[in-house]
């Protein structure tokens, strides 16, 4: 079989769109930068004067920022999110917005619509909080649905798109939504007098996210050249051989050649008990803290074994997804938080100059208009600041802010003080008492779980969800699953072979990218029941001599 770069090679040659699949540990990325690289080489004189550019779009801008620097920023190149991708290209068409965005307002459901939306004369732009349609003014989930608007209604656009980006590639395309999918295929890649390339990279069996295509992009459209990956060049061969008992019909052959260690456990201990029962145990082995991973199933066990489970529950009470927002960092509280942290730990450390940079710069302006200028002002900062380090340690969430805001080492973010208004007067009572609620909440909280959630955040623990896990890789890697944590997923389902459960595919998906983070030694710890066929299953996936039922273990060696 040719190489993969030949084949792909092969699709830019003959204008022929493609699919690579490859499995964890492949080298998708490097695969898709190569894709990059031979384009740069080969026809950048060529694009660049007719105006050309290649655009791949990535899930993150994380992502984005580093398949940047493996091209070295190459101004051939424009790489980005889908968000960001789209606008660009619809943005400049403002008649054309405000027609789309008044036929999606009509199509909404009658206690959506926005009654009399006038948009005449404004400008519709695309902002970072919630949409205001009335203002002009778009959010985030709005783009792509907009963008969909204007692809269906305007044919030239397409054409006008194509002739400027002949070449478009996806990385992570599992994770892509189907109408991102259709703008790309239908508009982008369809017609043969004006078609650009599509290159979509990546693994149906890594999506996460139930927004995405997934495995249902082969039925969208079987035109795609299919190219797989069968190399691995990150596990060890005996976590392969799991990963290929878990995946047959893309099997992968090991690039490395030790040949590492594949585990299950099994316990019927209680959670915390287990899990540290079976760290100590991994310690005794020489699993050290700086070359291991704990991979658990939700946040909340993560939550209660690091000490930040009431500031979890607290954001609960906000909404479903408002903890998702305080791990991005991206509420009424995160900037402030972080901010905090950051203050505590360049005075801990005394970095004067740093600290004071931070003041004047901070992101809502602290300290701008204050000059510190004498030795009393000065002093008066330093016990402020001293007695706001102690306070972190021993007082609520509100005793702390309130501290800071008093003294002004930081202003008072307006997000929070919105939020403090709907609280009190919210005409709708539900989401008043919500918001009241999840106030009242994150002002009891003791500041101290912030701190330990910091330091999660900024990944000073060995601990992650198996959400965040994916495209991560750990020499040692412990994933602790529980089917009681969490009913979308159903793993007892996965080693009984029961792909009748709505829970099936799911949960091996996550089971495999869990798996695949493991670049030497993998130890599965399955917290929920075990039944004979899904203990069978167990010895079929890791062979028999590797299925260990823990408490057993524990009590022989006690």
């Amino acid at each position: 079989m040719a190489r993969i770069s030949e084949q792909v090679i092969d699709c830019l040659n003959n204008s022929q769109s493609f699919i690579v699949e490859a499995g964890a540990g492949s080298g998708k990325t490097y695969t898709l930068v190569e894709a990059l690289s031979y384009l740069i080489q080969k026809r950048s004189k060529q694009f660049l004067a007719s105006g050309q550019q290649i655009v791949c779009i990535t899930y993150t801008n994380v992502a984005a920022d580093e398949i940047k620097s493996r091209i070295n920023n190459d101004p051939l190149v424009q790489v980005s999110t889908i968000h960001g991708f789209l606008w660009s290209v619809i943005e400049r068409y403002q008649t054309e917005l405000r027609v789309c965005l008044q036929a999606m307002n009509s199509e909404r459901e009658e206690n959506r619509r926005i009654a009399d939306l006038d948009l005449t004369n404004k400008k519709i732009e695309y902002w970072q909080y919630g949409p205001k349609w009335q203002k002009g003014k778009i959010c985030h989930d709005d783009v792509i649905d907009l963008s969909s608007y204007m692809f269906a209604r305007y044919k030239k656009l397409s054409h006008l798109v194509c002739d400027r980006f002949p070449v478009f590639f996806v990385d992570e395309y599992q994770d892509t939504q189907e109408k991102v999918v259709k703008i790309l295929l239908d508009n982008l890649g369809a017609d043969v007098t004006r078609r650009s390339i599509i290159g979509f990279f990546g693994d149906y069996m890594q999506q996460i996210y139930n927004s995405g295509i997934g495995k249902k992009i082969y039925n969208y459209n079987k035109s795609l050249k299919q190219i797989q990956i069968h190399e691995n060049y990150r596990c060890t061969r005996k976590v392969i051989k799991v990963l290929n008992k878990l995946r047959p019909k893309l099997r992968q052959a090991a690039k490395k050649p030790s040949a590492g260690s594949a585990r299950f456990f099994y316990s019927s201990l209680d959670d915390d008990t287990a899990i540290q029962q079976m760290q100590e145990k991994l310690a005794s082995e020489g699993w050290g803290q700086d070359d291991k991973k704990v991979l658990m199933l939700t946040r909340r066990s993560i939550a209660k074994s690091q000490g930040w489970n009431d500031l979890m529950d607290a954001y609960n009470k906000k909404g479903k997804y408002a903890i998702d927002d305080l791990i991005r960092r991206d509420d009424e509280f995160g900037e402030t938080f972080e901010y905090m942290e950051s203050l505590a730990e360049v005075f801990n450390s005394h970095r004067s100059g740093n600290l004071f940079r931070l003041l004047e710069n901070s992101f809502q302006g602290a300290k701008k208009n204050i000059v510190i200028d004498t030795h009393n002002k000065k002093t008066e900062l330093h016990s402020s600041l001293r007695e706001l380090i102690s306070l972190r340690e021993n007082k609520s969430v509100g005793d702390v802010l309130d501290f800071a805001w008093e003294h002004q080492i930081v202003s008072k973010d307006s997000r929070i003080t919105r939020l403090e208004e709907q609280a009190k007067h919210e005409a709708d009572l539900e989401r008043k008492n919500r918001y009241s609620a999840f106030l009242n909440a994150v002002w009891a909280v003791p500041y101290r779980q912030v701190i330990k959630l910091n330091r999660y955040l900024d990944k000073m623990t060995p601990f992650s969800t198996q959400h965040g896990a994916k495209g991560e890789e750990y020499d040692n890697v412990l994933v602790v699953i529980d089917d009681s944590a969490w009913n979308r997923y159903n793993f007892l389902s996965v080693f009984e072979g029961n792909d009748k459960k709505p829970q099936y595919a799911r949960s091996l998906n996550l089971l495999y990218v869990c798996c695949s983070r493991a670049k030497r030694n993998l130890v599965v710890l399955m917290l929920s029941h075990m039944t004979n066929k899904a203990l069978d299953g167990a010895k079929k996936l890791f062979g028999s001599e590797y299925v260990t039922d823990l408490d057993k273990e524990l009590i022989q060696y006690a």
